[in-house]
């Protein structure tokens, strides 16, 4: 760290890859950075460092991750390369091969500045510890986002067969709701009107202190964040979401109508042997009382395909249920055997091209369920947080349910709320025109 700060003004770059949560960690460390006198800058070739956040969750990620390393090393010969997140935990010693000169795990993200002033190469291994919830750092929102995300739980314990996490995030750690509710309220006082909540499972939120299914008791909280226009949960599990959980969101004014479920697959035998904790008759009555409760939620829903086992009949019965469940859009995701997991010593691995193609038949019909979803609010008004500005004729951004939108470039600015009249729609957006005066 004393050689990167000889310089006036060190620069940082920063790639991050994988979920959600790693986005915020990323921010995590680089507001950790400012604070040591580093600036960020959008190019590796500009950086005197260069941080790496990697992903593990699928061979793929992992890739990607290597990728990264040796990208940011032809870019920029003289920088300093280090490589953090999943794949750290899991695969330090690839990282240094790929060219990093130092590899830190997930919970030393949270001391950064000490990571990089010691000399160790690889400083992993803090995830098994059972320490409470130790990150202090207030983040200063996602850099160029009008969003900021609020991370409130780390770690899993729930050991689903096909998943590597826990052994790569560590046990459940909660962030108690009086700072929950403290960081709502900084990140507003910056000026974020939208605060997505996210953590690696969310519906385990209180599990470490005995507080099972608290995660409705922090949702209230954060709805009363004074100036907060809207509260965005990320992932939950579908067996966290109870009656009372979908009364929190639907009855909100604050908390947008929008859920993103892993179902993971709609067999209940499949659910079975990926140890999930759930049933397809779960599942829709979960969603015949989320609509029962309002009729305007965008629910998005995760699969994966080819899990160990699954026969054409059982992939087809999830395809039967994705088609006949209220879904708006799916991410799916061919399985991807990760060692350490008990996945792997399941029978019935699936060729390469049949789970390429059971993929392609997912996201075929996810686009046909992103339409359909779209078309269903033309003649709506929509509330939509302006983001960015994509093109020469339209800016950008989200509607309450998470329906992507397409708004007259010169009638909003970036950041600002405005309530539009839906006028068309296809698979991409929802295209606009304004009503009244943006807020």
């Amino acid at each position: 760290m004393s050689q990167l700060n000889s310089s006036t003004n060190p620069r940082v770059h920063m790639t991050t890859l994988g979920c959600k949560l790693n986005q915020y960690d990323s921010e995590m460390l680089m507001t950790q950075l400012r604070s040591e006198g580093f600036s960020e800058t959008s190019s590796a070739r500009d950086a005197d460092l260069v941080v790496v956040n990697t992903c593990a969750v699928t061979e793929t990620a992992e890739r990607k991750g290597r990728a990264a390393v040796r990208a940011a090393l032809r870019q920029n010969s003289i920088a300093r390369v280090v490589a953090t997140g999943c794949m750290a935990e899991r695969s330090a010693e690839s990282l240094l091969k790929a060219g990093a000169q130092q590899v830190f795990g997930n919970r030393e993200k949270e001391r950064v500045a000490s990571i990089l002033a010691n000399e160790e190469t690889v400083q992993v291994g803090g995830i098994r510890n059972d320490e409470p919830w130790t990150d202090g750092t207030v983040v200063d929102g996602l850099s160029g986002r009008v969003r900021a995300f609020l991370k409130i739980q780390d770690g899993c314990s729930q050991l689903c067969t096909y998943c590597i996490v826990p052994k790569l995030r560590g046990k459940g750690r909660t962030l108690p709701v009086d700072e929950a509710v403290r960081r709502a309220e900084e990140l507003v006082d910056r000026g974020f009107q939208e605060i997505v909540v996210t953590g690696v499972a969310l519906g385990t939120y209180g599990f470490d202190v005995d507080q099972h299914y608290a995660l409705p008791s922090v949702i209230a909280a954060l709805s009363k964040v004074r100036g907060l226009r809207r509260l965005r949960l990320g992932s939950v599990e579908p067996w966290a979401v109870s009656e009372r959980f979908l009364h929190t969101v639907a009855e909100s004014e604050v908390a947008c109508p929008h859920l993103h479920l892993p179902f993971q697959s709609g067999c209940n035998e499949v659910l079975h042997r990926m140890n999930r904790r759930y049933t397809v008759a779960r599942l829709k009555k979960m969603l015949e009382y989320a609509y029962k409760l309002r009729d305007d939620w965008g629910i998005g829903a995760d699969i994966i395909v080819g899990f160990p086992g699954e026969t054409e009949e059982q992939f087809q019965e999830t395809k039967r249920f994705i088609e006949s469940a209220p879904i708006s859009y799916l991410h799916v995701f061919p399985f991807s055997s990760r060692p350490g997991t008990a996945a792997t010593k399941l029978a019935g691995y699936l060729p390469r091209a049949e789970l390429a193609q059971r993929a392609n038949d997912l996201r075929d019909l996810s686009h046909s369920l992103k339409k359909s979803f779209h078309q269903r609010q033309i003649g709506k008004r929509v509330e939509v947080i302006a983001e960015n500005r994509g093109s020469s004729k339209f800016v950008y951004g989200h509607a309450r349910n998470y329906a992507d939108v397409a708004m007259p470039i010169d009638c909003v600015r970036t950041g600002q709320i405005a309530e539009f009249y839906v006028e068309r729609a296809d698979a991409d957006f929802l295209y606009c025109k304004p009503i009244g005066q943006t807020v």
